[in-house]
């Protein structure tokens, strides 16, 4: 659990750089091209780049993303690791107070991370509750020839609800003029065509996931601006110069009727000086190529955000391999074996009979320690990268021509744990793993710890293994 706090920890705090960063690309793009700030699409991948620097770190087996090498943490820095069982754990050493200290934060985060994650949803919650207040006290009426909501209430124009949003009206709303209703309504009408709703709720569980990190929270603002923009524009587009007017004025009119806006899709949001301006002026769209390009731009920062964010690990000094126990069967170091040579067969490449058996796999497929050892890394011509892990008691096992390992010399590790990756480094006609048992430095047929190798057997591994044993 500790380790995971530290992993909370370290995205918690990539994605707090990253969001500056997003800041500024944002910020000299709108300057550059103000056609972007009506782009919902552009707003929604800065969130969505930003959500994803943060959660994919946490999720299980994810250490292919990143491209530095795996951070060790000393088991000692929490006095113990209650997720890592070690054979090797000696006597517990004595931490300093500062140590102490250091431990306890990302554990204290990690419950500020919740407690904010609470606080932020309890704020939605209550927001939504003054809603249903009012809906409880609105009338049905008809209006312009469809059912609407009317409330006696300083509130803005609004749709209520995602999948099938309501459209909930001010009792003030009467004293407008009927073709500066219609074109409020309209505009409503066209947030809820847009599936605005929808992005509003997703804009909202970002930033309950995101509440620490003020781009998070400008991002949906940015967000909810472009949303009512887009609606100005798409209402507005073709209209002569007196029904601008008369919706400039319906916007200026609703935002000196109103009180303090309430969660939803409003006509009265934004800034007005702003928006009366584009009315006036006109919305142009920006290029697809632009579009792209800024995306792209966005992709960028969050993959170089979570290619730089370390993969952890616990590590501990390698003990002498008396203090570890022999593992009495070993575990299959692939999720699915599929045995494509067997021990000891003679092959072109394997002369003098093949030292392990080959598991056929695709590259990148995770591979697992078969038991809890100490790990030692190399590379050479033949095996090319390679884990060795000594088990105690004499056993070991190996994994060689991996494409990518994701520990370091000396670590411990446990049964299961992601070692790294298949490959076809070294001396090797595919992607495969090639795995070996050795007790006391002599070799061991590995169907002797493992389980099941014949049933996950290829026809031509099991064939030749007939015609030179006999079995």
């Amino acid at each position: 659990m500790l380790l995971f706090s530290l992993t909370l920890l370290q995205a918690s705090v990539a994605c707090l750089v990253t969001g500056p960063l997003l800041w500024v690309l944002l910020s000299l793009a709108q300057r550059r091209w103000p056609a972007l700030a009506a782009q919902r699409s552009v707003w929604l991948v800065a969130q969505l780049v930003l959500a994803a620097v943060f959660v994919l770190p946490l999720l299980p087996d994810t250490r292919q993303l990143s491209v530095v090498p795996e951070l060790s943490v000393p088991v000692s820095l929490a006095g113990a690791a209650p997720d890592v069982q070690l054979a090797m754990a000696g006597p517990a050493v004595g931490l300093p107070p500062t140590a102490s200290w250091l431990a306890l934060v990302p554990s204290a985060w990690g419950l500020i991370y919740l407690l904010g994650v609470a606080w932020t949803a309890w704020r939605w919650q209550r927001g939504h509750a003054m809603l249903r207040s009012l809906l409880q006290l609105a009338q049905r009426r008809r209006l312009h020839g469809m059912d609407v909501l009317e409330v006696a209430a300083p509130i803005s124009p609004m749709l209520v609800g995602v999948w099938r949003p309501r459209l909930l009206l001010p009792a003030h709303l009467a004293q407008f003029t009927p073709e500066q209703q219609q074109l409020v309504i309209a505009h409503e009408l066209t947030h809820a065509r847009r599936r605005d709703p929808v992005l509003l709720l997703l804009a909202n569980m970002l930033q309950a996931l995101l509440w620490f990190n003020p781009a998070a929270r400008w991002l949906a603002g940015q967000l909810a601006w472009a949303q009512e923009l887009g609606c100005d524009r798409q209402v507005l587009a073709g209209r002569p110069p007196r029904q601008r007017q008369q919706y400039a004025a319906a916007l200026v009119r609703q935002l000196g009727l109103q009180a303090q806006p309430l969660p939803g899709l409003a006509f009265g949001g934004g800034g007005m000086a702003e928006r009366l301006l584009r009315m006036r002026d006109g919305q142009a769209r920006p290029s697809t190529a632009l579009r792209v390009l800024t995306a792209l731009l966005l992709c960028a920062i969050g993959a170089a955000s979570l290619a730089l964010q370390p993969a952890l690990a616990w590590a501990v000094a390698a003990a002498p391999a008396s203090m570890l126990a022999a593992p009495a069967l070993l575990r299959n170091p692939l999720d699915s074996m599929r045995v494509t040579g067997f021990f000891g067969v003679v092959r072109e490449l394997t002369p003098q009979g093949h030292r392990g058996i080959d598991l056929g796999a695709r590259r990148g497929t995770p591979v697992h320690a078969a038991a809890d050892g100490i790990a030692s890394v190399s590379e050479d011509a033949r095996l090319g990268k390679a884990v060795r892990i000594d088990h105690g008691a004499g056993v070991a096992s190996l994994y060689a021509h991996l494409d990518r390992v994701t520990l370091t010399t000396g670590m411990a590790v446990t049964a299961g744990q992601g070692i790294g990756t298949v490959g076809a480094t070294g001396l090797a006609t595919g992607p495969h793993l090639h795995f070996e048992v050795t007790r006391d430095g002599r070799l061991q047929d590995p169907q002797q710890w493992l389980a099941g190798l014949d049933a996950n057997a290829t026809a031509r591994a099991l064939r030749m293994r007939k015609e030179q044993f006999g079995h």
